[in-house]
């Protein structure tokens, strides 16, 4: 039989091989390539009102917009962008010089201040790396959180997962402050976010753009890190509350503790309490291992939620323990309920702070759709009536497996 009879001939598919690999070798690589050291890599992004920053140091140019009628500016935007050294012997050159340099730019939109930022920097701008985003709290106040976080939600380039924090004052200055870690300023803060499994006064879980993107399309409430100036450096503190897109105000650490306390959402923290034989001295309980469940219940109109914690983890500190036998089973056992009053005491306090606000991220609606779907179908239109009175049964027990290498 002959070749052809078969298929292609030898000489067919051989031509036929060459130009598959001509094609591979036209479309092999990136059409759009673009060489590392010519792209502006930026860390983080401070969003402030556009009149905010207008002066500018001794000897400086004024920063002024691009020219266009209509609208106004509304944001400007400062840009923290990757400094590359100079390489020698396949370390990066020591130097004072800064690891990073800021652009900025104004705008109606925050695709504009981008363009506008263009006029400094020689490179274009890059968000693949973005690691934090900054917002004034007169921005969030003016604009509502939406319009800010509308450009970062939409463009392809930007980095989902970059942390959201607030700033009580002007968030471009924040991003000028070089961290004694010598880390870039959005380093330093994304870093101090992916600590927050042992520091339960930080609220920086799920509070990225993703999971801000996902709250306000479901009009949900949302808690953000709060970040200011601490001397030379900056210091996370404090979380800002959100409802449907609109600033709230600010809580405080306690608030936070025992909002992280209902969620589960720490791995391992300290818990402290003053001991009562002995004013003045604090008694701390190092968290290892805590698991919660909550649970819907309604009959007929009434609703209330049962929340079931076991904590389990060490004695870590008892300033007062050379007046105690911390061995001894019954000091261990009062340490354990002193334990428990304080967790049960710290939810209460975010509980009701939290429903005389109106706002709630505890996974009580949540929790109300997943069990009892029938109920919420029907109780759902007045949730925002319902929720302030709902009340909460908590049981803590608490755990003590070992109290240090010190009795």
């Amino acid at each position: 039989m002959r070749d052809g009879a078969r298929g292609c001939s030898p000489a067919r598919r051989a031509a036929l091989a060459a130009c598959l690999l001509a094609v591979c070798l036209l479309t092999a690589g990136c059409w759009d390539r673009v060489e590392i050291q010519d792209r502006a890599f930026v860390l983080a992004v401070a969003v402030d009102v556009a009149e905010e920053g207008t002066d500018k140091e001794p000897g400086k140019a004024k920063e002024e917009s691009y020219a266009h009628p209509a609208p106004a500016d509304r944001f400007r935007a400062t840009f923290q962008v990757l400094r590359f050294g100079e390489v020698k012997g396949g370390q990066e050159k020591p130097g004072g010089e800064s690891k990073t340099f800021l652009v900025t730019g104004r705008g109606p939109g925050m695709l504009d201040a981008v363009r506008d930022a263009l006029g400094e920097s020689s490179k274009g701008l890059w968000f693949e790396n973005m690691q934090v985003l900054l917002i004034s709290q007169k921005a969030v106040e003016r604009y509502g959180l939406a319009p800010v976080l509308d450009f970062f939600r939409r463009d392809a380039e930007m980095r989902g997962r970059a942390q959201i924090y607030i700033t009580p004052g002007e968030a471009g200055k924040l991003l000028a402050i070089a961290p004694p870690t010598g880390e870039p300023g959005g380093v330093f803060l994304a870093n101090i976010a992916r600590r927050h499994t042992k520091d339960i006064h930080l609220p920086t879980a799920r509070t990225d753009i993703s999971f801000a993107s996902q709250a306000l399309d479901n009009r949900g409430d949302m808690i953000f890190p709060v970040v200011e100036p601490a001397g030379k450096s900056m210091k996370a503190k404090g979380g800002a509350l959100f409802k449907g897109g609109k600033f709230l105000g600010y809580q405080d650490e306690y608030f936070i503790s025992g909002l992280r306390m209902i969620r589960a959402t720490e791995k391992s923290t300290a818990i402290s309490f003053e001991c009562p034989a002995h004013p003045g001295s604090t008694v701390t309980f190092e968290l290892f291992r805590h698991q919660t469940v909550l649970k819907p219940h309604v009959e007929g109109d009434r609703v209330w939620f049962s929340l079931d914690i076991a904590m389990r983890g060490n004695l870590d500190e008892v300033q007062c323990g050379h007046k105690h036998d911390t061995l001894d089973p019954e000091y261990l056992d009062k340490a354990q309920r002193l334990v428990a009053e304080e967790v049960e005491r710290n939810i209460r306090h975010t509980l009701a702070v939290s429903q005389r606000l109106g706002w709630e991220m505890f996974y009580f609606k949540s929790s109300l759709k997943a069990y009892k779907p029938h109920d919420w179908k029907r109780l759902k239109d007045r949730w925002d009536e319902i929720y302030p009175t709902v009340p909460l049964e908590v049981k803590v027990r608490v755990s003590i497996i070992n109290v240090g290498e010190h009795k």
